[in-house]
């Protein structure tokens, strides 16, 4: 399919593809787009939080990793409130943050 995909793209091939969290199709486009930017959507990211996390650290937290994700304006910025909202939440080592 992302070999059809390609052939239809007549001004090159894409920057960056965003899609959600799926293995088989992070491979797939590794290999169809070696050099493509490969993101994840950030509405099927944050639709998850409330499954992957503890409930209490959900429930308390939310609103923080909200704030983390969506009033930064910069890298550096993002990732310092993340930071600080996982090291409050005692979430330094959860598998899915990470």
């Amino acid at each position: 399919m992302l070999g059809e995909f390609k052939k239809a793209m007549l001004g090159g091939e894409p920057k960056t593809i965003i899609t959600y969290q799926d293995a088989a199709m992070a491979r797939a486009i590794s290999i169809a787009f070696p050099t493509i930017f490969h993101r994840l959507c950030i509405w099927h990211i944050t639709s998850k939080f409330s499954v992957k996390l503890p409930h209490s650290a959900y429930k308390e937290y939310w609103r923080e990793f909200q704030k983390a994700i969506w009033d930064t304006d910069n890298k550096d910025e993002f990732d310092a409130k993340w930071n600080i909202v996982v090291t409050k939440a005692g979430l330094t080592d959860h598998p899915w943050l990470s």
